[in-house]
């Protein structure tokens, strides 16, 4: 299976105690790259992870984590806060001892209530398997399809176990088509999430994926085999042979009116390349520069993942100084990428150039984020 399609899955977790900022914001960052399902983060950073990024990642967040026990009502509580917070995603823990008791009534009426509060948003149950009979775990899959919630979860990754391919298999048989299965807690190998899809989850929750990701990268294997994908694999080497790339095509921009050649080579998280080059027109406003010839191409075909882009230029094509992105392409480059990520390379040959972020070319951006209302926690345009 292609590392991406394992990555769609993921939701990219940190949901340790001691957690701070810095750690979830690297978490988001990491999540933005690689393109994961979402982030699971603890319920406080919630809305400085929105603010943050906006509409590019979906933000997961856990409410009567990790035991459970609290009152329906303060659940209920969680979720409306959580939601009026930017919230896309609500992970809720059960309450066990209800389950052990045999008071299913209050376990199915919990969950309907915690999927009202969620207005319409995702709800993923989880019922701690590792402290369950196979009985329990049955009566689970019942209840949760019962209380219309869109997830069967195995567990917190706090308690004594975490996901078994047995008890994705027992989901599996069990939940019916009305619920999907997220296998969480313990997933620590590729091959086993691998498995965990196979099994039937459509869903893996875990802080290790993109981790093995990266070392896979550092040692030369990159995603799908690509030579260039990912921020993880951000070399000497890919430098070089991106900015060759944007050299190689410099001659092909159409400039009779300003005799300056500007070429761009933009590279997408699946290691795929897209050149452009600027091309003007005797009406000045008609013509377009080379990073949005190859960011609008590459967006035209699918592709919204980006990781660095490289611009060379000069007079008559000569390429004798470093060619920087003008205004608009800066913010048309924001629009699709991570500023805090994403690699703007000014070069005048493989050797000698300059590196920078989108955030340093345009510190104060304005994203997608901005057009946020989040009072009402809804998009004001529905383009963004």
């Amino acid at each position: 299976m292609e590392q991406k399609k394992i990555l769609e899955t993921v939701d990219h977790t940190l949901l340790k105690p001691d957690a701070v900022w810095e750690e979830i914001q690297a978490l988001c960052d990491e999540a933005m790259l690689y393109g994961t399902a979402s982030v699971c983060i603890p319920p406080s950073y919630v809305k400085r992870a929105k603010e943050y990024m906006g509409n590019r990642m979906a933000v997961c967040t856990v409410i009567g984590f990790p035991n459970g026990y609290n009152t329906a009502e303060v659940k209920v509580f969680e979720t409306k806060k959580a939601i009026e917070e930017g919230a896309d995603e609500i992970d809720m823990v059960i309450n066990i001892g209800d389950l052990k008791a045999g008071r299913e009534e209050n376990i199915l009426e919990e969950i309907r209530a915690v999927k009202k509060a969620c207005e319409g948003r995702i709800l993923k149950v989880i019922i701690e398997t590792c402290l369950l009979t196979d009985e329990e775990k049955k009566t689970m899959c019942r209840i949760v399809a019962d209380a219309g919630a869109d997830y069967i979860k195995t567990s917190t990754g706090f308690s004594t176990g975490g996901a078994t391919f047995e008890d994705v298999e027992l989901f599996a048989r069990h939940v019916g088509n009305r619920v999907k299965i997220k296998a969480a807690g313990g997933i620590s190998t590729l091959k086993d999430a691998e498995r965990f899809l196979e099994l039937g989850a459509s869903r893996l929750g875990t802080s290790r994926i993109i981790k093995l990701i990266k070392e896979e990268e550092a040692a030369g294997q990159q995603p799908g085999g690509n030579e260039a994908a990912g921020f993880g694999a951000w070399t000497e080497k890919t430098k070089k042979e991106l900015i060759r790339k944007a050299i190689s095509v410099v001659g092909d921009a159409y400039a009779p009116y300003s005799h300056f050649h500007v070429a761009a080579a933009l590279l997408c998280g699946d290691g795929s390349v897209y050149t452009g080059v600027n091309i003007e027109n005797s009406s000045y406003p008609a013509g377009t520069c080379a990073e949005r010839t190859a960011l609008f191409t590459a967006v035209s075909e699918g592709k919204r993942d980006f990781c660095a882009i490289v611009i060379v230029g000069g007079a008559e094509g000569e390429i004798k100084d470093y060619c920087p992105p003008c205004g608009i392409c800066r913010q048309a480059m924001r629009e699709f990428t991570n500023p805090e990520s994403f690699r703007v390379i000014l070069a005048r040959s493989e050797e000698d150039y300059k590196e920078y972020t989108l955030k340093e070319l345009l510190p104060q951006s304005f994203g997608p984020e901005n057009l946020y209302n989040r009072k009402k926690g809804v998009v004001q345009n529905e383009d963004v």
